[in-house]
């Protein structure tokens, strides 16, 4: 099945490639993780709990929390630019500070939002579409069909338009045309490869829903569980285009 050699291709290559992906990824994401436990360590006492109106959080938590998350995003494209060069062009960085290819981060920023709203807009469309046709017929009983089926479109829509994310970091931009043409016809394809990634990365986080666990324990797994699931996710992407838009064998 091709959904299943392109997970294992993306698991490969991290694996494969060690070091080479600790050195494009171990410094951006530290500065992620040194941010977030910074957030952590100084308001332990806010980290997790609901928004709530008439108890709001203190400003140094909200702006330390906005901080952390500007952070992150510049630690994941920073990583994820540079893992696709890596895999698609083989570029290496001489030590262990990864390129700052900043124009290309800067774009791959734009397609990252254009791509997740085309998802969200093809999750809508298809979620008011079976709630106008099943929920009339059959009551609150089929409440959850609408949200699996948004989901799916989402991941279909995501991966299909997604090509163009390694396509651009490669320095090949693509069209959205190009790419669903590139992407034709393989539905089932990225079905599955959406829901192995998809599950591989809550089966890691599953541990912290079991189990209370301390803060700050709980703030480096879910930084160790991110990477990997960051790590995956661009990997899954680099497969996918690597194999449909360039004819790269999988074995």
């Amino acid at each position: 099945m091709l959904g299943w050699k392109l997970f294992v291709r993306a698991l490969t290559l991290i694996t494969d490639n060690l070091m080479a992906a600790m050195k494009v990824s171990l410094v951006p994401y530290a500065l992620a993780v040194g941010a977030g436990l910074w957030v952590a360590l100084s308001y332990p006492e806010w980290v997790g709990v609901p928004l709530d109106p008439e108890n709001p959080p203190p400003p140094g938590f909200v702006l330390g929390t906005m901080g952390s998350l500007l952070v992150g995003v510049l630690a994941s494209l920073w990583i994820s630019v540079g893992w696709h060069r890596f895999a698609l062009l083989g570029e290496q960085s001489g030590g262990w500070v990864p390129r700052l290819n900043g124009n290309l981060m800067l774009g791959y920023f734009g397609r990252t939002l254009l791509t997740f709203l085309m998802a969200l807009l093809a999750a809508i469309a298809v979620i008011t579409m079976l709630v106008v046709l099943l929920v009339p017929l059959f009551g609150e009983s089929v409440q959850a069909i609408p949200a699996v089926g948004g989901f799916f479109a989402a991941c279909l829509v995501f991966y299909r338009i997604g090509v163009i994310l390694p396509a651009g970091a490669a320095g090949k931009p693509m069209k959205m045309g190009e790419a669903l043409i590139a992407t034709k016809g393989q539905a089932q394809t990225i079905i599955v490869l959406a829901l192995l990634t998809v599950g591989v990365t809550l089966l890691l986080r599953l541990p912290l829903l079991i189990e209370e666990t301390n803060v700050i324990i709980s703030t480096l797994y879910q930084f160790v569980t991110g990477w990997i699931g960051l790590m995956l996710g661009v990997g899954t992407l680099t497969a996918l285009y690597g194999h449909l838009v360039e004819g790269r064998p999988l074995d």
